[in-house]
């Protein structure tokens, strides 16, 4: 598997979502590379974002990176590049795991855009779970970090396909937790660790959420 199937496969499993709104990869093409860490979110959001035909094919060309280059906005307000606070919890939690946020693939668990996670069924992550598949084959993490793990969240489906016991950490945020478990993706052991969901939970500051992780690596 190397990176220049993955347009071919993503068009032959998201062939009737071609035309809906969404992307793929939320990093640059050159973080389709052996990496210790995949990031996933749950799925788009936001405005301006394209049909999912145009992201699969420019994705092999595309250089710029959702949380460092975009320019986010939402009821709340709108920012500059890389200026939105998910987009700087993202930056600060890589950068304290000792990584560069440019290097690190991210993606979305649903490739299709919705306003709420209740507007999306997981017939949509099963339908684009082969593409992870294809991606994580070439990326081969040690650690997937996914943000939101509640029921309906990329954690809790991925718990649901590959989980069995889980350990929960305090997330130094009221009673919110982070949660994690050991498993095997294409025959390759990964930890999957998953956050509260980074719009709402900040872990800047929460050295021992970072300790956590680290150890993962």
């Amino acid at each position: 598997m190397t990176k220049v199937n993955i347009p071919t496969i993503a068009k032959e499993v998201l062939s009737d979502l071609l035309q809906e709104r969404g992307g793929i990869l939320y990093s640059s093409h050159e973080t389709l590379k052996p990496s210790s860490v995949y990031l996933l979110g749950f799925n788009p959001g936001g405005s301006g974002v394209k049909p999912l035909k145009e992201g699969i094919n420019s994705m092999l060309s595309n250089s710029e990176n959702a949380y460092l280059d975009g320019k986010w906005g939402n009821k709340s307000g709108s920012w500059g590049a890389g200026e939105a606070p998910l987009q700087k919890r993202v930056k600060w939690l890589l950068s304290e795991l000792g990584l560069n946020p440019a290097d690190v693939c991210a993606s979305n668990l649903i490739f299709v855009q919705s306003r709420k996670a209740s507007d999306i069924c997981f017939s949509l992550a099963k339908q684009c779970w082969p593409v992870h598949e294809a991606i994580l084959e070439i990326v081969r993490p040690k650690l997937i970090i996914a943000y939101g793990n509640s029921t309906d969240s990329p954690y809790g489906y991925l718990h649901a396909m590959f989980g069995d016991e889980q350990e929960h950490i305090p997330s130094g945020h009221g009673t919110w937790v982070a949660k994690g478990f050991q498993c095997h993706i294409n025959g390759k052991p990964v930890y999957i660790a998953g956050l509260p969901h980074l719009s709402r939970y900040s872990p800047v500051g929460k050295n021992h959420i970072v300790e956590w992780l680290a150890k993962h690596l």
